[in-house]
């Protein structure tokens, strides 16, 4: 008995080749300026560094920059260096050079958070218009926001009334979080204490549609 050889030829056409979906560019990171913009610094095709935000002459020798996540409450916020690299997704803040010695109050970081806040609410629209312009489809969403009063004291000066009531946005949450950190260490009663008038100041309750 003989054996039969059989051969099948496929052409290249029936053969599907699955390539992998390229890989999301990283976040750009934002940095929120002293006029309460909001600039956006991609990763690519370069990281940018500090001395990209500062440029050069007063605005280099006035303010400085600072990662959010290095703002406490009690705490002086420190300075990056001019070359330290902005890491994509972090949020940034140029702070005056003044700041750099004392240490942040309850009234410092409310200002911030409501700074912050208000950077990216006024980021939304431009995003839906870049959004729509594109073709997609809107997505809704309701948001009801809670207006909050917040009173902040002043060691030896007498109680300092502030009253917050801004539109935040659903995008700020994580940015509370920060500014609401009490101070390093502090013992759980005091940092009770730190957090409750901001609590305050920034409660938001989000509702999907």
């Amino acid at each position: 008995m003989g054996s039969k050889l059989s051969c099948i030829y496929r052409p290249e056409s029936d053969i599907v080749v699955e390539s992998e979906a390229p890989a999301p560019p990283p976040p750009p990171a934002r940095v929120i300026a002293a006029d309460g913009s909001l600039r956006e610094l991609p990763a690519s095709p370069c990281v940018a560094v500090v001395s990209d935000v500062l440029g050069g002459g007063d605005d280099a020798a006035s303010f400085f920059v600072c990662n959010s996540d290095a703002l406490y409450f009690d705490d002086r916020p420190p300075a990056l260096s001019p070359g330290e690299p902005l890491r994509p997704g972090e949020l940034y803040f140029v702070l005056p050079r003044a700041m750099l010695g004392r240490p942040l109050s309850s009234a410092d970081m409310g200002r911030l958070a409501v700074r912050a806040s208000l950077a990216l609410v006024g980021e939304r629209p431009q995003r839906r218009r870049r959004h729509r312009q594109g073709g997609g489809k809107k997505q809704k969403k309701k948001v009801h926001v809670m207006p909050a009063q917040a009173q902040s004291r002043d060691d030896g000066d007498g109680d300092v009334d502030g009253v917050f009531n801004e539109k935040l946005n659903e995008q700020t949450l994580g940015v509370f979080a920060v500014f609401l950190s009490p101070a390093r260490g502090a013992a759980p009663a005091a940092a009770a204490a730190a957090r409750s008038p901001l609590k305050r100041a920034l409660s938001l309750v989000e509702e999907e549609a």
